[in-house]
């Protein structure tokens, strides 16, 4: 088994040499989390993804290895080689003619410095590649770029901190707040870079372990490598708690419990205090996935007596319910989640930038747009045969097991998914400007001028933004599978787009729908403000469906419905007819779907830890633990669905 970085070295030589580049950079990348400032690493990795055409990112790697080995003409070569690639020639030509002047000598670099000139205007203000200015335009700079970073703005955030690594080029703030900016605008191999370079350049920073670790751990196919790069951190700062409580938390995704309870073990002999509320409810956390589930009720108990802010009184509300839950008593959980939901609400939309309202208004519209459809009887699809038949559309109320279906299809080798990622909404948004934010934030003027525009032109900025949330140019022997459970308000405009597509439509009881979401503690945002009383998801469950309702019984588009309750009963038998009609045969590889969520790193919905384990029975049903839930008004909606859908309520 390889072990050292020395046993990676040799192994992504082996693989560069076969051709393998993907499998080589990674192999480089585990031997820099060994020995961070292994020169050769940087080189190698900064080369090989130079060589793939992605400069930006090797950009950070050969910055590194140059600063490590310095005056190395082969280094200083590579990183102007890079710099020219991301459009910084200047950059690059001021590098190599101050390489020239201290060592004038080297014919190498005099060669590279003839073919690199200086452009016509060369910023004076050049010393190699980086840019000299007084230090305190460069601090105003850092807090602007802070600020944009802290207050949401990704794009400015992610652009400034790009312009500060030229002015602090050893700064280890300005290189990680580039890595959590790149991070957050969606270039996760580019924040790991960054991270890197942080990292070489103060290798007994605890943080900047942390901060790789956290790079590594969003990427997929990367889980088990996150789990000693925290450790590593932790060795470093053991009585941290913040870090502690960051490394617990990627424990607690992961669901490892066992390794969560010996890093609280390691914590509390290194001193560390667990009377602290927030800690007490990791702990509760751990035990509870460890199924000591009286230890994690005392735990949460006693977290919930201290004090914190709103969101983590929330967090412990919610931890109580799922233990509560488990423990089987179902009117201390569905209170537990009641409180927590009123938290939320208060926080994120009384007194916060939040408005439910904003997606049941944007619904209703697209139902009235749809009627005035059909009330004119012609389709807004003009050939049923435009577009292309290899892009499919997994839809269905949340929680109604899109995630478990997303983990079995990407396990088959001819499939791609695209998971909860805004690719409608940013397709759309360039072509029709006025939709920001939430994507449920517009106005009835964006919606005509919707309307209006050009079918071709919508589908080929889908198209593009597919192939880059995707990671891939979109090829005609794959399917890809665009998985964002509301999307099925958007299905008339989808279907007017890709009227080939096939609609997964992912189908559960509406009592259990309704249960798991009033459960989870999700991401605040206009759409899951939703879920927090039955009233709410009662309304947005039926304004949803009567929708869809419409929707198939005018324009038949192919949908094929995937039922949960026969998913976990024969998950081959289910799921055979969907891939018979995505072209496809089903593969041994999907009903090992829990091995592919084992290796995907973060998985973007809070059914994470069901995904990771084999299928199980326990959520089927789930709604009569809490039937006297369901007895007013405010579920009437839903009782009627399960109804038509022939579900039992009684």
């Amino acid at each position: 088994m390889t072990e050292t970085a020395a046993e990676f070295m040799r192994e992504g030589q082996a693989l560069l040499a076969g051709g393998s580049q993907t499998e080589a950079c990674l192999a480089f990348c585990r031997a820099l989390d060994r020995e961070p400032r292994l020169v050769a690493a940087h080189y190698n990795l900064g080369a090989v993804l130079l060589m793939s055409g992605r400069a930006r990112e090797g950009l950070p790697c050969l910055m590194t290895a140059a600063m490590l080995q310095p005056g190395v003409a082969q280094l200083i070569i590579a990183l102007a080689r890079a710099l020219v690639e991301t459009g910084e020639a200047g950059r690059a030509a001021s590098l190599l003619a101050k390489a020239c002047r201290e060592q004038p000598g080297d014919a190498a670099l005099r060669e590279a410095s003839a073919q690199c000139p200086p452009p016509v205007t060369m910023d004076g203000r050049l010393d190699g590649f980086a840019t000299r200015i007084a230090a305190a335009e460069g601090n105003a700079m850092y807090a602007e770029a802070m600020a944009a970073h802290e207050a949401g703005r990704v794009g400015e955030a992610y652009s400034r901190a790009s312009e500060l690594v030229w002015i602090a080029p050893q700064s280890v703030a300005v290189w990680s707040l580039l890595a959590e900016t790149a991070l957050r605008a969606g270039h996760g191999d580019h924040a790991e870079m960054c991270a890197r370079r942080a990292l070489a350049i103060t290798p007994k920073n605890a943080q900047c372990w942390a901060v790789l670790a956290r790079m590594v751990g969003e990427a997929e196919g990367r889980s088990d490598d996150a789990g000693p790069i925290w450790q590593a951190a932790l060795n470093l700062d053991p009585v941290n708690l913040e870090l502690f409580a960051q490394a617990a938390s990627w424990h607690d995704r992961h669901l490892d419990p066992e390794a969560m309870l010996a890093l609280i073990e390691t914590a509390r002999r290194a001193g560390a205090d667990f009377t602290r509320p927030d800690l007490l409810d990791v702990q509760a956390r751990a035990q509870l996935r460890a199924g000591k589930l009286e230890a994690a009720h005392a735990s949460i108990k006693q977290s919930l007596a201290g004090p914190g802010e709103p969101d983590q009184l929330r967090s412990r509300h919610f931890t109580r319910g799922a233990i509560a839950d488990k423990l089987g008593q179902y009117r201390e959980a569905h209170a537990a989640f009641l409180d927590g939901n009123a938290l939320l609400e208060a926080v994120w939309e009384q007194d916060g930038p939040c408005d439910h309202t904003m997606v049941t208004r944007r619904i209703e519209s697209l139902h009235r747009r749809l009627d005035a459809e059909i009330a004119s009887g012609q389709s807004a699809v003009a050939d049923s045969g435009e577009g292309p038949d290899n892009i499919a559309f997994l839809v269905g109320f949340p929680r109604s097991g899109t995630t478990l279906l997303d983990t079995i299809l990407r396990s088959h080798s001819r499939v791609s998914v695209v998971e909860e990622k805004r690719v409608l909404g940013d397709a759309l948004r360039s072509v029709v400007s006025g939709m920001s934010g939430d994507e449920s934030n517009f106005t009835e003027d964006w919606l005509d001028r919707l309307e209006l525009s050009d079918t071709g032109v919508l589908r080929a900025s889908y198209l593009e933004q597919m192939a880059r949330h995707a990671g891939e140019p979109l090829a005609s022997d794959r399917v890809y599978i665009d998985k964002l459970p509301l999307n099925m308000n958007w299905a008339p405009l989808i279907h007017r787009l890709f009227p080939r597509a096939v609609f997964i439509l992912a189908g559960r009881h509406p009592l259990d729908v309704a249960v798991s979401n009033l459960a989870q503690d999700f991401k605040p945002n206009n759409a899951m403000l939703n879920m927090t009383s039955l009233a709410r998801i009662d309304r947005l469950y039926d304004l949803s469906f009567s929708l869809w309702e419409a929707f198939e019984a005018w324009r038949e588009p192919v949908v094929e419905r995937i039922a949960y309750e026969g998913l976990i009963q024969d998950l081959e038998a289910s799921v055979t007819p969907l891939m018979q009609r995505l072209g496809l045969e089903f593969e041994p590889a999907q009903a090992r779907y829990f091995e592919t969520a084992r290796q995907r790193g973060r998985i973007n919905t809070p059914s994470a830890n069901q995904v990771t384990q084999t299928l199980y029975a326990t959520s089927r049903e789930r709604w009569r633990h809490y039937d006297f839930a369901f007895e007013g008004e405010d579920s009437g909606h839903l009782r009627a669905w399960a109804k038509r859908m022939g579900y039992a309520i009684a």
